[in-house]
């Protein structure tokens, strides 16, 4: 319990700095590593289950990598939340954060607030999406 509330102030912390400044500091990406640690072990998974809810953040990675279109940061914290999480959690927690990332830029596209090509940082709708998978 206690390590899923200090995830979520970690992934809020997050996204307040992709927001203000579209990047991610290492010592945080570190830190969210040590407490998605400390989530896994205290949830008692197996490992399997633990490499499962890292594959949405390494493909996300995979993606940064390839095609320059996503942050690595992204990707990162991604694996981190699904490996607290689990595999079938880390799966919706994926697809919603990329959901709630869809409607916002349709919303702005809508309102000509962004053009086609404007980035928009991802990690406040992955701590959206992760405020409602987690159950928090």
């Amino acid at each position: 319990m206690w390590s899923m509330l200090f995830m979520t102030g970690w992934l809020l912390a997050a996204g307040i700095m992709d927001i203000r400044t579209r990047r991610v500091p290492v010592w945080m990406l570190v830190l969210g590593g040590a407490l998605a640690m400390w989530a896994a072990l205290s949830r008692q998974s197996g490992y399997f289950e633990m490499l499962k809810g890292i594959l949405p953040g390494g493909l996300l990675l995979l993606t940064a990598l390839a095609t320059k279109k996503a942050g690595y940061g992204d990707g990162i914290v991604l694996a981190w939340l699904g490996l607290a999480l689990g595999g079938d959690r880390s799966l919706l927690l994926s697809g919603l954060g990329l959901f709630l990332t869809s409607l916002c830029a349709m919303v702005l596209l809508a309102l000509r607030r962004v053009r086609r090509d404007t980035g928009l940082p991802f990690l406040p709708f992955l701590a959206a999406a992760w405020l409602l998978v987690a159950g928090l």
